[in-house]
């Protein structure tokens, strides 16, 4: 099973939550220092949907702006 794994990504649902502080915690640890845009994530999605993805097995597709790689 492939799994897509978004990173920060501003919806309705998280907005309450994106205080000053917390968006500049983001920024801080994000090389791309933005967020995502929806439209981003359809690539990805489209990579795991297709037959160009279809010998990838087992592979968490992070898309996040470099977020991930930040933690060491």
């Amino acid at each position: 099973m492939n799994t897509l794994v978004p990173g920060f990504f501003p919806a309705e649902q998280n907005r309450k939550v994106l205080t000053p502080e917390r968006v500049a915690m983001i920024m801080g640890h994000t090389p791309m220092k933005r967020f995502g845009e929806a439209a981003e994530l359809v690539g990805a999605a489209l990579l795991l949907a297709s037959d160009a993805g279809k010998f990838m097995t087992g592979i968490d597709l992070v898309v996040d702006g470099g977020f991930n790689c930040m933690a060491i």
